[in-house]
């Protein structure tokens, strides 16, 4: 398995508020998973809000994923999907095959009838 060339971040990422216990202990996370969040998470989020510009091939594709250009293809950008699901409480990221997109379909049914309760 190729290792990505995601810089690590330089001191390890923790989220103290959301998971006190750290991530391994969360129950949430697998091993290989709490790794990667606690080796790569200040840069991934860095990365996410901008305050890092991409350095090559694989930030360039992580950054692209969070702003739902591409799909999650890498272990990194899967586990940080996952940690800000659970963490922020939403999905921040969607893929090229999000339901969200077939919505223009449904818009027609909706009516501003009144109802009638009677």
């Amino acid at each position: 398995m190729k290792m990505e060339a995601i810089r690590p971040s330089s001191k390890p990422f923790i989220d103290r508020q959301k998971f006190p216990y750290g991530f391994k202990k969360s129950g949430d996370f697998s091993i290989s998973e709490a790794n990667i969040l606690s080796q790569y998470g200040y840069t991934l989020l860095a990365l996410e809000t901008g305050e890092l510009l991409p350095e090559n091939a694989d930030e360039h594709a992580f950054v692209a994923f969070i702003n739902g250009e591409q799909e999650c293809m890498s272990p990194i950008a899967r586990a940080w999907a996952k940690y800000v699901r659970l963490a922020r409480g939403k999905k921040h990221f969607y893929t090229l095959h999000s339901s969200a997109s077939n919505q223009a379909d449904y818009d027609d049914d909706y009516s501003d009838d009144a109802f009638d309760v009677a």
